[in-house]
C-alpha cells in the first residue's frame, strides 16, 4: 500500500501531514507565497508514490439549497453542471449532492450544491500537485467531512443543531437539520488560544441564531441546541463563558472519545483543536463527493487502474496457486496410491509363485498349455446342446416301443460322413451312432423289423436340424443273398436282431 499523506489548507498556510495507521504526524509547512508554493514542489518531488488528500478549511465557501425536476443521466449531469455554473461561476472547484427527493407534490430532487468560492487561493496549491504529477485522491471541504463524521451522532440527528468545532483556520459552525448538513460558516480568529474561542463560541452561536430566524429556518423564540467539540480538560472553562440563555442551549462533546472512536491514536499539538480528527476521517472515511474537477485527478485514476490490474492478477496468481497446490495433492494422492497397488501386485505376484511352486510340475511348457486351455474354452463354448435330440429320441422310442435302446455314441466333427447337409467351413456337428436290437420273438419276423425300425427313424426325422441315416439293418439286405429262417438254428443259440441309427446335427 502506498503512504498516505494529508494536507491541510487554511487562509494563510498549507500543513503537510503524513497518516500511519491512525496516527497522524506533522511533516511540513508552508506559507501562500512564492517561497512556500516552491518549498511544496520540492516536498512533492520527494513523495511522488504517496496519495494525497487535501482538505480546505477556509471561510471563501458556498452553499446553495435547491429543487431541480427528477431527471436521470446524462439528462441530470448537464442539469447539475448548469446550476453549479448558475450558482458558483468562476470557480472549477465545486460539487452537487442530493438531499432525497420530496415525499409530496412533483417529487422533485432537492441538491445542496457547494463549492470555494476564492480559486486563486486554491490554485497555486493545485498547480503544485498536478506540475509533481502527485496522486491526488481528492480536494475535500470540512463543511463536508465534519456532516460526514457527525451528521448521524445522536447529540445531531434530531432537530435543528448547531455544532461548533475549532481549528486552525478559526471556529466553524456547522448547521444540522434532523441529522442533515445545511451550511456551516468559518470565524478567522486572532490570537487562537482558548479564552477566544470559548468567546468567539457564544457570540457567534449568537450571530447564527439571528441568521437562522432572519431566514425562517427557525422561528423565533425557538431555543437552539449549540454542541461544542472540545477536550474535556476544557470543558469548565468553556462552560464559565458559555451561559445558556433563552435562545441558545449549549452542551459539550468529548473530542478525545470521538477521536478513540474513530481510530485516531494520535493527540495533536493543540488540545482543543479537532483538525488532526478530521484529517484522519478523510483517509478512514472520506466523503463521497469531492471539489476538484476530474482531470486533477487523472494520476490518482491511473494508480487506481494499476492497482485494479494488479489486485486482479494476484487475485489471478492464488487462484492458480490454489489450483496447483489442488493438482498437487491430487498427484500425490494418486502416486500414494499407484506405489500402494504397485506393493500389492508384487505381494500378489510373489504369493502366486509362491502356490505355483507348491503345485506338481505339469509336463506342458506355460504357452502351450495356455493353448490348450483356451482351445479347450472354444470348445466348451461349442458344446453341443444335445437335451433336444435326447428328447427325440425319447418319443421315438416311446412311438416303437418294440425298439430297445442299447447305446449312444456321442463325437463332434467338422466334416461328418454320410451327413444329409454338406458341411460349411467352421461349421461344427454332433454325431451320434444309435445301436438298439428289437425283440427276439420277431426274428422270422422281417417284414415286422422293418416297419420298427422305419417308424424309428421316421420319428427321427421329423425334426429338420437331424440328418438320420440307417447303418445296420436287423437282417441282411444285400441282393444275392439267401434270408435265413429261423428255423435253422435254435432260438436259445440266437442273438436279438439289432440295428445302428446314424444321426448328424449342426450345431455351430
Amino acid at each position: 500500500m502506498p503512504a498516505r499523506r494529508l494536507l491541510l489548507l487554511d487562509a494563510t498556510h498549507l500543513t503537510a501531514y503524513a497518516w500511519r495507521n491512525g496516527h497522524v504526524d506533522p511533516e511540513g509547512e508552508f506559507a501562500a507565497d512564492p517561497t512556500g508554493f516552491e518549498a511544496f514542489g520540492h516536498y512533492l518531488k520527494k513523495r511522488t508514490r504517496s496519495l494525497f488528500y487535501l482538505l480546505a478549511d477556509v471561510a471563501e465557501e458556498g452553499f446553495q439549497i435547491d429543487d431541480i425536476p427528477y431527471v436521470t443521466g446524462s439528462d441530470r449531469t448537464a442539469l447539475l453542471k448548469r446550476r453549479l455554473g448558475q450558482y458558483y461561476y468562476g470557480t472549477p472547484y465545486a460539487a452537487s449532492i442530493s438531499l432525497g427527493r420530496e415525499k409530496t407534490g412533483r417529487r422533485d430532487e432537492k441538491v445542496l450544491f457547494t463549492a470555494l468560492t476564492r480559486p486563486p487561493h486554491v490554485d497555486p496549491w493545485m498547480a503544485a500537485l498536478s506540475e509533481a504529477g502527485a496522486q491526488l485522491a481528492g480536494l475535500y471541504s470540512m463543511p463536508l467531512v465534519v456532516a460526514k463524521l457527525f451528521g448521524n451522532t445522536p447529540e445531531l440527528s434530531e432537530g435543528r443543531r448547531l455544532l461548533l468545532t475549532l481549528g486552525r483556520g478559526g471556529l466553524r459552525q456547522t448547521f444540522f437539520d434532523n441529522g442533515h448538513f445545511r451550511f456551516s460558516r468559518l470565524t478567522s480568529l486572532a490570537t487562537g488560544s482558548a479564552e477566544e474561542y470559548a468567546v468567539a463560541c457564544t457570540v457567534e452561536s449568537e450571530k447564527i441564531y439571528q441568521y437562522l430566524v432572519g431566514q425562517r429556518l427557525i422561528e423565533r423564540g425557538t431555543r437552539l441546541d449549540s454542541t461544542i467539540l472540545i477536550d474535556p480538560g476544557l470543558i469548565d472553562e468553556f462552560r464559565r463563558r458559555c451561559n445558556d440563555t433563552a435562545d441558545l442551549s449549549f452542551h459539550f462533546l468529548d473530542l478525545n472519545e470521538a477521536a478513540r472512536k474513530h481510530g485516531l491514536k494520535s493527540q495533536p499539538a493543540h488540545k482543543f483543536l479537532s483538525d488532526w480528527l478530521f484529517l484522519h476521517s478523510v483517509v478512514r472515511r472520506s466523503p463521497g463527493h469531492q471539489l476538484a474537477p476530474e482531470d486533477a485527478l487523472r494520476h490518482y485514476r491511473i494508480w487506481q487502474l494499476k492497482t485494479g490490474i494488479n489486485t486482479a492478477a494476484m487475485i489471478g496468481f492464488a487462484a492458480c496457486a490454489v489450483l496447483s497446490l489442488k493438482y498437487a495433492i491430487d498427484i500425490y494422492s494418486l502416486e500414494s496410491r499407484s506405489a500402494q497397488i504397485r506393493a500389492e501386485t508384487t505381494a500378489d505376484t510373489q504369493r502366486y509363485e509362491s502356490m505355483l511352486k507348491t503345485l506338481p510340475p505339469i509336463p506342458l511348457r506355460v504357452d502351450a498349455l495356455r493353448g490348450l486351455i483356451g482351445r479347450f474354452d472354444e470348445m466348451e463354448k461349442r458344446s453341443p446342446q444335445i437335451a433336444d435330440t435326447y428328447r427325440r429320441i425319447s418319443r421315438a422310442l416311446d412311438t416303437t416301443p418294440e425298439v430297445e435302446l442299447q447305446r449312444i455314441d456321442w463325437s463332434l466333427s467338422q466334416k461328418p460322413e454320410g451327413a444329409a447337409n454338406p458341411a460349411h467351413p467352421g461349421a461344427y456337428f454332433a454325431l451320434a451312432d444309435i445301436q438298439a436290437q428289437l425283440p427276439l420273438a420277431m426274428l422270422s419276423d422281417h417284414r415286422g423289423m422293418l416297419n420298427a425300425v422305419n417308424r424309428f427313424t421316421a420319428e427321427l426325422s421329423k425334426d429338420p436340424a437331424l440328418d438320420v441315416k440307417v447303418v445296420r439293418m436287423p437282417f441282411d439286405t444285400e441282393s444275392g443273398k439267401t434270408i435265413r429262417s429261423s428255423g435253422d438254428a435254435p432260438a436259445a443259440q440266437q442273438d436279438p436282431p439289432g440295428f445302428a441309427v446314424h444321426i448328424v446335427q449342426r450345431i455351430f
